[in-house]
């Protein structure tokens, strides 16, 4: 995604993570939810062209999101979709795209709270490199007359067994879509979602009292710009923390003073 709908997908991956943390949500089955999803509205070009018109009014893409979802997805994935629905995005394509890669991060943030992150990593760039280099699975995932879901077959009769479960689903997502974009080539691209996922930082906000969306938003860009990469946050209310703010980045630990002294700080240096 390019300009608009980067912005847009970042600011919706930000709201998916604070969802994601919810207490008691299936990662797995919201992604499943938001995979299907995006299915249900690229079957439909109408739909598709309504959701991702920017000069259609918000309310009718609502109701046509309450229309095809109520009853039938969790909350989640429900508010989720909303979500995208709100924002610009650039091209057509890209409102599906982030659903899709919505679904692709619930599974990633599933694996790391596992302790498997790298692991489906690495084996998510293994079989794209195993697709290019054999000339019978190239041919028959790059041909366009083969139902994708076939591949998706023989992509669980590959792995099933010999990679992580979350690696399995991960590929079979990623070769299952109709999309003009080569099966392998897919595989890639979740595993560098999964590499860029490895690379953000963690950092455990305890704050007096819950901070609200604009507080959240303008301390994790301060926290951006300190560490030069996106850092993501875990909120924690605790009435006893003095001065209102407590963070902890990897062996950091700041107060509300001092991260505002570290922002000032870095602003001067770079300006």
């Amino acid at each position: 995604m390019r300009g608009t709908s980067s912005t847009s997908f970042a600011e919706v991956a930000q709201q998916a993570r604070s969802v994601f943390a919810t207490d008691g949500l299936s990662l797995e089955a919201t992604a499943d939810e938001l995979f299907a999803i995006a299915d249900a509205i690229d079957s439909s070009n109408q739909l598709v062209r309504l959701l991702s018109d920017s000069g259609r009014d918000a309310e009718m893409k609502e109701t046509a999101v309450r229309t095809l979802l109520t009853g039938k997805v969790g909350d989640a994935a429900f508010g989720l979709t909303l979500e995208v629905v709100r924002r610009r995005w650039s091209e057509q394509e890209d409102i599906l795209d982030a659903l899709e890669q919505l679904g692709v991060l619930a599974l990633l943030e599933q694996s790391e709270r596992g302790g498997s992150l790298a692991r489906v990593e690495e084996e998510l760039f293994q079989f794209s490199r195993l697709i290019d280099d054999s000339a019978e699975l190239s041919s028959s995932f790059d041909d366009p007359r083969q139902d994708p879901a076939a591949r998706g077959t023989v992509v669980r009769s590959l792995l099933e067994g010999r990679a992580h479960p979350l690696t399995v689903a991960l590929a079979v997502r990623a070769v299952s879509r109709a999309t003009d974009a080569k099966p392998a080539r897919r595989v890639r691209e979740f595993a560098d979602f999964a590499s860029e996922q490895r690379r953000r930082l963690l950092a455990v906000v305890e704050s007096s009292r819950p901070l609200d969306e604009a507080q959240q938003s303008r301390l994790g860009a301060v926290l951006a710009r300190i560490y030069g990469r996106e850092v993501q946050m875990n909120l924690e209310v605790a009435p006893d923390v003095v001065g209102g703010l407590k963070i902890h980045v990897g062996d950091d630990l700041y107060d509300a003073t001092v991260i505002a002294r570290l922002a000032q700080a870095r602003d001067h240096l770079v300006s």
